[in-house]
């Protein structure tokens, strides 16, 4: 073959290679399983896969057991630089950079603050070798709000590795995110800071900005804390962590399976189920009951940890169907609730007032009519008072 014959050859097999690519390309455009934007988390509420930072695989199975528990506020050992001591991480978004005393410890903390948005806080957590050192280096002047951890409890409590990594923490006080690229965190704090806005506007929106979150404590639709007398329960809470008197946090679920409700003036009833469990399928008619008979005073939610294809596969394997709940139905696998009161077994159930008082906890079936009715009684009266303002 001639040499003008191989180049003419050569040049009909580059076209059609060009031409290939050009039609995968299109293809994969209108590939409804496309890569996410950049700036959305992913599917199921995680991080965005371009928004991680590369470390170790036992490193990032470690992060990734702390993801959706509620950040745990620095014990009297750790002192603070550059500002005062961080107490509540429910009034805004936070990252937790960890950090050490060498002379580019600081540097991560110090990218990530000409990174993140203004209204972001960032606490830099040191383990230190020389506090002293420390202190003097940065006691007039601090790039960040600084967290001198000298036993290391704090960034044992928090699940930090001893490499430099940040966690993002959500309005809720939640660890929404862990170990992320400087350029992940910015894109981060940006959607939850979205994801608040939407919450203090329209009663929340969830992870993906579609149809997730809802009305709550902190959000429209939750009246202020209320010195109405509510009924005091003193009966055993097992299956979680007694929360009865205590503040919930901002109400969020990841994904609707139903209709978000209006949960305005409204007692909220909280059921932590799952399809695989036979007790939670065992209260669903009770619960059907009850939010059926008191629909004009109270939102039942039936929240589940599960996965959407998870809860699907379950739904199908049971033979339930989402038209058969009289009450609404969420998914949440952030475990953003349960973590709040830190649900061991489901099925476990929780009242909440419209001032976000929780008032009741207890099995699902321990929920009767006279119980209900006390509390419906009290939310009336708690209505009334507001009105009266």
């Amino acid at each position: 073959m001639s040499i003008a014959r191989r180049h003419a050859h050569l040049g009909l097999i580059l076209m059609a290679l060009v031409g290939a690519m050009q039609i995968a390309a299109e293809q994969q455009s209108a590939d409804p399983k496309k890569p996410l934007p950049i700036d959305l988390p992913a599917e199921d509420g995680g991080a965005n896969a371009k928004w991680l930072e590369k470390i170790a695989p036992a490193d990032r199975e470690a992060l990734d057991e702390i993801l959706g528990k509620p950040v745990v506020v620095a014990p009297a050992s750790v002192e603070w630089l550059g500002g005062v001591a961080q107490t509540a991480f429910t009034n805004g978004v936070t990252v937790i950079q960890s950090a050490q005393d060498k002379p580019l410890g600081l540097s991560a903390a110090e990218k990530l603050k000409k990174m993140l948005p203004a209204n972001v806080k960032l606490i830099a957590v040191i383990v230190p070798t020389d506090a002293e050192k420390i202190k003097n280096k940065f006691e007039k002047k601090a790039p960040c709000l600084i967290a001198l951890d000298p036993e290391g409890s704090w960034s044992e409590l928090l699940g930090l590795p001893n490499k430099p990594t940040n966690l993002v923490v959500d309005q809720s006080g939640n660890i929404r995110f862990a170990g992320l690229t400087a350029d992940g965190a910015k894109r981060a704090c940006a959607f939850l800071l979205a994801q608040k806005s939407d919450t203090a506007g329209a009663g929340g929106a969830g992870a993906g900005g579609a149809g997730a979150g809802g009305a709550g404590p902190g959000s429209s639709g939750w009246e202020g804390k209320s010195k109405t007398l509510f009924p005091n329960f003193t009966n055993a809470v097992t299956t979680a962590s007694d929360q009865r008197g205590k503040q919930l946090i901002p109400f969020f679920v990841q994904e609707w399976i139903t209709k978000q409700p209006k949960m305005t003036k409204k007692l909220l009833v909280i059921d932590f189920w799952a399809t695989w469990c036979p007790p939670c399928r065992a209260s669903i008619p009770h619960m059907n009951e009850l939010a059926s008979k008191f629909a004009a005073d109270a939102v039942c939610v039936g929240i589940s940890d599960e996965k959407k294809s998870a809860f699907d596969a379950g739904m199908l394997k049971n033979k339930l169907e989402v038209g058969s709940f009289k009450y609404s139905l969420a998914l949440d696998p952030t475990n953003t609730l349960s973590s709040f009161f830190k649900v061991r077994g489901i099925p476990s159930c929780a009242v909440v007032s419209s001032d976000g008082i929780v008032r009741w906890q207890g099995q699902p079936m321990e929920l009767d009519d006279s119980i209900m009715t006390q509390l419906v009684e009290a939310q009336k009266s708690l209505n009334t008072s507001a009105k009266k303002k």
